[in-house]
């Protein structure tokens, strides 16, 4: 019970550090949209004017196209694998153990290399859950592992937990998180579904 109650905390911290990050700011593009708000305005379908009245072109929208190197894909190359995130999507050293953290917008998840402390078939990942009194457990057979999914009420308010267990490469790959909204939970999901190598 203790393994699992620090494996939450440090997954909970985890979260939090998803809240900071969605709220650092990057001086430039601040600066760059300061400057585009001042020179020029205009509602959505509408074209936009510049100060004194002469119409501007529109902004070009950006689209992201993915991981941290525009492809979709951030490589975790401590562990030889690679998995699909978000845009501005960051891969770090886990803050326990030997793996790591790949942190993104709307996304935190932690992957090592499966230990044997970490359930082996979704019927011992359910046991362990039955500590956090879980609601919505769901469970997904995976062409190489399992995948669950269950959330619950905390102190804290309400938690969302990833837990992914994947056989890639002859190796064993743990993958998971605990977050704080459903969207949170299901790019880890998806995230923790597309690692390879």
């Amino acid at each position: 019970m203790r393994t699992r109650t620090l494996a939450t905390l440090f997954a909970l911290v985890g979260t939090l550090g998803l809240c900071a990050c969605d709220q650092q700011k990057d001086p430039a593009a601040d600066a760059k949209k300061a400057d585009a708000k001042s020179k020029v305005s205009a509602a959505p379908g509408k074209a936009a004017v510049a100060p004194g009245g002469a119409k501007a072109d529109p902004a070009p929208v950006k689209e992201a196209a993915g991981g941290g190197d525009g492809s979709g894909l951030v490589k975790l190359e401590k562990l030889g694998l690679m998995a699909r995130a978000p845009a501005d999507s960051s891969v770090g050293d886990a803050i326990v153990g030997e793996g790591v953290m790949v942190q993104g917008p709307d996304l935190v998840a932690t992957v090592e290399e499966a230990t044997d402390t970490r359930p082996k078939t979704e019927v011992d990942a359910k046991k362990n859950a039955e500590e956090l009194s879980p609601k919505n457990f769901e469970s997904e057979a995976l062409e190489d592992g399992w995948a669950v999914t269950y959330d619950n009420e905390s102190g804290m308010g309400p938690n969302f937990f990833v837990e992914v267990r994947r056989d890639i490469g002859g190796k064993t790959y743990w993958c998971e998180t605990t977050a704080s909204k459903p969207e949170q939970q299901a790019k880890a999901l998806a995230f923790c579904k597309s690692l390879k190598k």
